[in-house]
């Protein structure tokens, strides 16, 4: 089953790939194929935007958010990436990212200005160490991926995106107020999220 577009809590997602270059410890990806009744793991992935856009309509969402957040990495497949946020962003609605950060290191370019469409770039900084970040993600990336994902967010923030940073909140508070401190420095906002055991099927 391929299930591109989705709903949760009110909100349009975007599910692109299965592929992601971290194995984070909290994801979601461990206890379950999907979330609430929606299976989220893709047999093929979309290779254009119109399968993408297609399942998107058949939501019948007619105004609010919509997030490119699936099952993986969305900046794992930016060929389909872009040009369906253009079209959404053409139709009126607003566009957030959630990415884990690693997009230039995946493409092996800086990504930030091809992403022009999207309204807020919602960073998973997970941790506050090269080496914190490693041991809580399992980044194929190594140590150089907690450098990869914080110039990706400057570079976002540059090209005039908004950007947020977020970690969830079984890091504990001394690594919380460590980041905290990191983002303030860096002048992008940082927003604390509850982990999800459960792949929100309590959730209303």
């Amino acid at each position: 089953m391929n299930n591109y577009a989705y709903t949760l809590l009110g909100k349009a997602y975007i599910n692109l790939t299965n592929k992601c270059g971290n194995a984070c410890t909290f994801c979601v990806r461990n206890t379950g194929d999907g979330v609430k009744s929606t299976p989220l793991w893709l047999d093929s992935e979309p290779t254009d935007e119109r399968a993408v856009l297609s399942a998107f309509d058949a939501l019948d969402y007619k105004s609010g958010e919509v997030v490119f957040c699936g099952y993986g990495e969305p900046t794992e497949n930016m060929a389909v990436l872009v040009p369906v946020a253009r079209e959404l962003k053409r139709r009126g609605y607003a566009t957030r990212l959630n990415t884990n950060g690693l997009g230039n290191l995946v493409n092996g370019r800086n990504i930030a200005p091809e992403l022009k469409d999207i309204d807020v770039v919602s960073v998973s900084l997970n941790n506050c160490t090269a080496e914190k970040y490693l041991a809580v993600t399992r980044s194929r990336f190594g140590l150089s991926a907690f450098d990869g994902v914080l110039d990706f967010a400057n570079k976002c923030k540059q090209a005039g995106i908004d950007v947020i940073f977020t970690v969830v909140d079984v890091i504990g508070e001394k690594d919380i107020a460590n980041c905290k401190k990191l983002c303030d420095n860096m002048g992008i906002p940082l927003r604390v999220r509850k982990y999800v055991a459960d792949n929100y099927n309590g959730a209303e």
